[in-house]
């Protein structure tokens, strides 16, 4: 008896509804609302520097992508990927990142005012010369990122991973910054002056030439406390356990 062969089943993306179904670049060109698009390695200037209409992207992929000078001001950014993306001097402003990751990223001279980002992994991100008047950072992952040479003030900071991140020079006066891990981070000439550091850490973090006058540090953890550390915190607010740790590097005795 000869068997009859059953259906053949054709499993390309062309099957799911929900995909799309043009070219990357043309669908750029004449949608708003973008959903699940891949841009890897694509030259996006184009397509972003004619159309400055804010857009939506949802978990799309800009991997490696030129975003050079691109106008992507309000534009929102879904659970998006964008490692090692290129968005030197792009139009950012008032744009949101919510989830994803842009690690690698090169933000140099991007126009960030108002820039929210929630959730991100921006590790080991540059952002020179870039305006960060501000720019919000909740939550974010930014291991190995630069922050030096920004423009604008009042950047926030709220329990973001600023591990071995380069601050250098960074005004953060006034600021109240809540949950901040400064662990090894280069803070040489950082401006913390009359901040509030909430439940930051700044264990071996490099504090030279740093201003603490008049900040709050009670409730900061700021690892082993030695005579260089001291010198180094001159003008903070300090708690009487930490007065004590640093009494005791003196070499001197509290009683009371």
């Amino acid at each position: 008896m000869t068997e009859v062969p059953l259906p053949f089943h054709h499993h390309d993306r062309d099957t799911d509804p929900t995909a799309p179904h043009e070219e990357p670049l043309t669908l750029l060109a004449t949608q708003t609302d973008l959903n699940g698009v891949d841009f890897t390695g694509l030259d996006l200037r184009p397509a972003l520097r004619r159309d400055p209409r804010p857009r939506t992207f949802t978990r799309c992929t800009f991997t490696e992508a030129n975003l050079r000078g691109a106008h992507l001001a309000e534009a929102v950014f879904t659970d998006c990927t964008a490692t090692a993306a290129d968005f030197t001097g792009a139009l950012l402003d008032q744009a949101r990142w919510q989830g994803g990751s842009a690690s690698g990223a090169n933000f140099t001279d991007a126009d960030c005012g108002d820039l929210t980002c929630d959730g991100a992994d921006l590790a080991n991100t540059k952002w020179g010369g870039a305006l960060l008047a501000d720019a919000g950072f909740t939550g974010c992952r930014m291991i190995g990122a630069r922050l030096t040479g920004h423009r604008g003030l009042g950047i926030h900071l709220t329990r973001c991973n600023l591990a071995v991140a380069n601050l250098n020079g960074l005004s953060l006066r006034g600021a109240h910054l809540v949950g901040i891990r400064f662990t090894e981070a280069d803070l040489g000439g950082v401006n913390f002056r009359d901040a509030i550091l909430e439940d930051c850490r700044l264990a071996e973090a490099n504090l030279r030439a740093a201003d603490f006058t008049g900040a709050d540090l009670r409730g900061a953890d700021l690892g082993e406390l030695t005579i260089t550390t001291a010198a180094q915190l001159r003008g903070a607010v300090i708690s009487p356990s930490q007065a004590a740790q640093i009494c005791a590097a003196l070499g001197l005795n509290v009683i009371g």
